[in-house]
């Protein structure tokens, strides 16, 4: 591909692993850059999901996009339709004025109805790439440990390195399908050149608890799991929409939501395999 990639939301933990790959693979790559400035990238521009100018100075002669971009925890529920949804549509006007050829959008497996307003978010955002004039695919991601990151399965694996407590809801028996990063980011360069449609990606089936006992075990911690009542996390859930509490209002509807299946053709079609956990534990072990 001669002419750049435009990514969103580059300077996240996953954009930076994707255009160190990408680079690696000697594709021109170019960032729209929102806050913080992003490395590695031999072009950026200065915008916002909400400037549809911006938008159509980034995209002017890009060849695809990869929109990671997502505002991923709110307090009020609008925020999420503004971002995700009408952000996502402005970026696909300017994408089909400028002619880019292929649109790749980075979803999630939490895309049931039921799973808060983040999720209807992102299932209408996913509509409005699946109708745009474009060559599409849209990317679902699991839970994603590796990066350093300090939310969701990544605080849980940094918890553990810490040898601090780690909280579990109820008793931590939420299916994750927790995914290296790495991995999401190879399906990701794979979808610049797959077949267009939709694939859910996930990494080998473990619970929360689980999964953390795994994350102390690779770490060799002496961190214990405190159980929380799903009762308590349910009524911080409510009190997180008008205070700063440390629990989003749609977190735990967005744990419990039921979520597709793993597409089996991504491996063909994206070139994705999901290391083992102990495997990505150990490289994430190695990288933090």
């Amino acid at each position: 591909m001669s002419d750049p990639v435009l990514v969103t939301g580059a300077s996240g933990s996953l954009g930076r692993v994707l255009l160190e790959l990408l680079d690696q693979r000697d594709v021109p790559t170019r960032c729209l850059v929102h806050r913080r400035p992003v490395e590695g990238s031999a072009g950026s521009v200065r915008g916002d999901l909400a400037d549809l100018g911006s938008l159509e100075r980034a995209v002017a002669g890009a060849g695809a996009v990869v929109h990671l971009a997502a505002l991923t925890h709110a307090r009020a529920a609008g925020a999420y339709d503004e971002v995700n949804l009408r952000g996502t549509q402005r970026l696909l006007r300017a994408a089909e004025t400028a002619g880019v050829r292929r649109f790749v959008h980075v979803s999630t497996r939490a895309v049931s109805p039921g799973g808060g307003a983040y999720s209807r978010s992102k299932a209408a955002a996913e509509a409005a790439v699946a109708a745009a004039a474009l060559d599409t695919v849209i990317v679902r991601l699991p839970e994603l440990y590796g990066a350093g990151g300090s939310e969701g399965v990544d605080r849980i694996c940094a918890l553990a390195r810490q040898g601090s407590a780690i909280p579990v809801v109820g008793r931590g028996q939420h299916e994750l399908r927790p995914l290296h990063v790495g991995d999401a980011a190879q399906a990701l360069a794979g979808a610049l050149e797959a077949a267009p449609g939709t694939y859910t990606l996930g990494g080998p089936p473990v619970s929360v608890r689980e999964f953390a006992e795994r994350c102390i075990a690779a770490s060799g911690s002496a961190s214990r799991l405190r159980f929380v009542p799903r009762g308590a996390v349910a009524m911080a859930g409510r009190l997180g929409r008008v205070l700063p509490l440390p629990v989003y209002p749609d977190q735990l509807a967005r744990l419990e939501a039921p979520k597709p299946a793993v597409t089996p053709s991504a491996e063909t079609s994206l070139g994705f395999r999901s290391r083992s956990l102990d495997e990505g534990l150990a490289a994430a072990a190695t990288s933090s």
